[in-house]
């Protein structure tokens, strides 16, 4: 009776090991099949949600940059256009005019924009103002002469005008396109090219300089 009942003592640690083995791998079977179901449907949710997110934005980026091409395009294309055809008809006109020249003299051209700094009566010698001189239409402009032998006149607002010159000793012959004539006299040089000019407007000297 004391063997049988060693014997069955004996079996019962074992039983109660294997089950306890039996539990905890279940239990880490379990765990991990818990853990790699809870990643497998998170990182899918994340990653489409982002590449849905950069996907409409690049959509609506490529949309607007489409909008602006076609806005833009348009209206460069139209202004091109007009200033074109606006310097064709001013070459065109200039291109007829025919400036009054001595025969047998050589002539140049130069390129230079002069601004009027000072008025002076030439009946009285006493110096004026510029507005005095060309009025309420005085807008603080400029003459230019071009090497192409052209110049622009915008001294005065209501007088802009264009026309071409060339350069005969201290003089510039210059006439407008509306055949106007003008006789500028250089006062001084820089080189070739004139540094102080003088102009006379309806008995008025007007001084221009660079």
């Amino acid at each position: 009776m004391a063997g049988r009942h060693s014997a069955k003592s004996s079996k019962k640690p074992m039983v109660i090991i294997c089950i306890a083995v039996a539990v905890v791998i279940i239990a880490v079977i379990c765990a991990v099949i818990f853990l790699n179901s809870g990643n497998s449907g998170k990182t899918p949710s994340n990653t489409n949600t982002t590449s849905a997110t950069l996907q409409t934005t690049s959509i609506v980026h490529s949309t607007s940059s489409e909008s602006s091409e076609t806005s833009v395009q348009p209206a460069t294309a139209q202004q091109s256009t007009t200033q074109n055809e606006t310097f064709a008809g001013e070459t065109s006109e200039v291109s007829k005019v025919v400036v009054p020249t001595q025969g047998g003299q050589q002539v140049s051209y130069f390129n230079a924009t002069y601004v009027p700094y000072k008025a002076v009566d030439s009946s009285t010698n006493e110096e004026c103002s510029l507005r005095e001189v060309f009025g309420s239409s005085f807008s603080q402009g400029v003459i230019t002469f071009n090497s192409d032998g052209t110049f622009a006149d915008s001294v005065t607002s209501s007088s802009v005008g264009s026309g071409a010159y060339a350069v005969e000793g201290d003089a510039i012959k210059a006439t407008y396109s509306n055949d106007k004539n003008m006789s500028v006299q250089v006062l001084s040089w820089d080189g070739d090219t004139p540094s102080e000019l003088m102009i006379n407007y309806g008995g008025y000297d007007v001084y221009f300089n660079m």
